[in-house]
């Protein structure tokens, strides 16, 4: 389980936090003032929370080779899968919720 989540969990914390800009932008009631500056303003914000979390998720994978997992090592190689499954859903999380109140901070500075 460590390499798919490990290979596909970046990108996903990725694709999550630039959906959220997107759903804010096109399906939020009333709409964004300014929506190109908003756009532009908080995808760029998004870049930045996707790396904090991407980079916070990955900072497990430091140092645990590639090799498969013998039958000693079964019962550590499952807790290191709930450790990354667990880091994966937290990173993922925050990285939401910090995108979507800067999402609703943005759309206050820009003045609606």
């Amino acid at each position: 389980m460590v390499m798919p989540l490990a290979l596909l969990g970046m990108p996903a914390i990725l694709v999550l936090t630039l959906g959220v800009t997107f759903a804010f932008r096109y399906l939020w009631p009333g709409g964004v003032a300014r929506p190109r500056l908003f756009l532009v303003v908080t995808l760029t914000l998004a870049l930045i929370v996707a790396a904090v979390a991407i980079s916070w998720f990955a900072q497990i994978l430091v140092g645990i080779g590639i090799a498969r997992t013998s039958a000693r090592t079964a019962a550590s190689s499952a807790l290191f899968d709930a450790r990354l499954l667990s880091r994966f859903f937290t990173a993922s999380l925050c990285a939401v919720l910090a995108q979507y109140w800067l999402c609703r901070g943005t759309q206050f500075f820009l003045g609606k």
